[in-house]
């Protein structure tokens, strides 16, 4: 569990996330003791969302401090807000740890979203899950096989929506790199599914 300790925040209240990263980038405890009360929520909401029991979330809650750290020592101030920078770097930081448990792909669509998504048949089978899991499992190691290690980290962003700017930002490149990286990534998906 985080636990805050809410001494010293008084004085840090006042400042905006600029100065508060300057701060913690300086090694000041207390500042990014107040960054992380004011990206709690945010980190609280991401770890809930991809949590399926109270153990997993307390991970998250982990990993996603942990996003909050580096975007603290990477934020350059030139790209964007701190508060788009940070939020990006907590939910790659827990999209990596639930993907890493190697029950991350099956979290990253909810079970309740696949139901809904199907025939409208209430009766889902648990052999036909596990067939399912596999074939995605199969599918997706093997799209992953045919790209370079910057192509399949582009791929594993731009699967979770966003954009090409938001992608260079947690990659620290350009739009124009990220573009690049999905059209060859786009062209190699093409081979591997001609017959």
């Amino acid at each position: 569990m985080i636990v805050l300790n809410n001494n010293n925040h008084s004085a840090y209240s006042d400042l905006d996330d600029g100065a508060l990263v300057a701060a913690a980038k300086g090694g000041d405890d207390a500042a990014f003791e107040e960054l992380t009360s004011r990206y709690l929520r945010v980190i609280e909401w991401y770890a809930g969302r991809y949590s399926f029991c109270p153990h997993d979330k307390e991970d998250y809650l982990q990993e996603g401090l942990c996003g909050l750290l580096k975007a603290v020592r990477t934020y350059n101030g030139i790209s964007s807000s701190f508060s788009t920078y940070a939020s990006i770097c907590i939910r790659t930081s827990i999209i990596t740890a639930v993907r890493k448990d190697g029950r991350g792909k099956d979290r990253l669509v909810s079970y309740e979203e696949t139901v809904s998504e199907s025939d409208g048949s209430d009766s889902i089978s648990p052999e036909s899950i596990i067939i399912e899991k596999e074939s995605t499992d199969f599918l997706y190691e093997r799209i992953k096989s045919v790209l370079s290690k910057y192509e399949a980290t582009v791929f594993d962003l731009y699967l979770l929506d966003l954009s090409y700017a938001d992608i260079a930002l947690c990659l620290e490149t350009d739009s124009k790199s990220v573009e690049n990286a999905v059209r060859r990534i786009r062209t190699k998906l093409k081979k591997l599914i001609s017959p």
